[in-house]
């Protein structure tokens, strides 16, 4: 597992997972207008994302959507979890 934070607003998230991609369920968990649809969710995570950083976020798949989040310094690997 690495460790992960997402910075969208306010603290940064540290979530721990096993690819960059578990932004989304880290985020999801936080976030106050999550959609429960995972298609609906990650374009709503892309809007907000895109509006936070301005910007252009892609929603077409989750690997585009994370690029575009290391791209503009929303999400970092912060450290290799030991275990």
């Amino acid at each position: 597992m690495t460790k992960y934070s997402l910075n969208v607003g306010g603290e940064p998230i540290e979530f721990e997972s096993d690819s960059p991609e578990g932004f989304l369920d880290a985020w999801k968990k936080l976030y106050f207008m999550a959609d429960r649809e995972p298609g609906a969710w990650l374009r709503t995570a892309a809007s907000a994302a895109c509006d936070w950083s301005g910007k252009p976020m892609r929603c077409d798949s989750v690997s585009h959507l994370t690029a575009d989040m290391i791209s503009a310094g929303m999400l970092e690997e912060v450290s290799d979890v030991q275990g």
